[in-house]
């Protein structure tokens, strides 16, 4: 059974930051190849170094839940060794669905971050392994801000009219009942499921009620070197 106590509560053996040099000497998973692909390729370098210098380090174990679905969210992850598997309950008496499984090099943990919501997912470890771990305060500083891209209904509009393909993150029960024309629905709970499906040659904006979901959403996208852009206030602001 998974061990009760989730990393987020964890205080354990924490190691303070290395900088981005220190992690890329010891390690692979964070190499200079790595720093320059993905979200980080879009960050000051400034950024980087101040991201890896507030980072800690803490040791976790097989089987232990670091986020819980439906808890709050205080930290973002990055394996640097060990596997996790993310499970979300659907339904309650029903297993666990499967949604992904991180190895060394993922992060997770940044969708309730972004989007200022309860964890939508639980992230369990299948192996020991050690995570770097970032607040949420120095996170919204150090990634969020410099990686979200907030676009205007008009501006969203051109880009559509130039090929960018709309994302409508919300549930597809949301999608059904209403959504932009030719949209795509890759609700936020599924995304990490949905990448291998997108075409990194395209531009995307992603768009929910308000903006929250499609924040994370967009967040996630942009990590895996996708060029994303988020409608500004959601439909909402639309249909205003």
């Amino acid at each position: 059974a998974p061990l009760a106590t989730p990393a987020e509560k964890f205080s354990g053996e924490a190691e303070k930051g290395r900088g981005a040099a220190g992690w890329m000497q010891e390690t692979s998973v964070f190499s200079a190849g790595m720093l320059q692909s993905g979200a980080f390729s879009r960050l000051p370098p400034s950024n980087i170094e101040e991201m890896f210098q507030r980072m800690v380090s803490i040791s976790v174990k097989a089987g232990q839940v670091v986020i819980m679905q439906g808890a709050g969210g205080d930290y973002y992850y990055l394996i640097e060794h060990g596997i996790a598997t993310v499970t979300r309950i659907v339904e309650a008496d029903e297993p666990p669905l499967v949604l992904a499984e991180l190895k060394e090099g993922d992060a997770f943990g940044e969708e309730a971050l972004v989007s200022d919501n309860k964890r939508n997912a639980t992230v369990t470890m299948k192996t020991d392994g050690t995570l770097l771990r970032l607040n949420k305060t120095d996170f919204i500083e150090q990634l969020k801000a410099p990686l979200l891209n907030l676009i205007t209904l008009a501006e969203a509009e051109q880009r559509i009219a130039a090929g960018a393909v709309w994302l409508d993150v919300r549930f597809p029960s949301e999608y059904r009942f209403d959504h932009l024309p030719n949209a795509v629905n890759a609700p936020l709970h599924e995304i990490r499921s949905v990448l291998k499906t997108l075409d990194k040659e395209k531009e995307y904006i992603t768009y929910c009620q308000t903006g929250r979901r499609s924040s994370a959403a967009a967040f996630i996208l942009a990590q895996h070197g996708l060029r994303v852009f988020v409608l500004m206030g959601g439909t909402k602001a639309r249909s205003q």
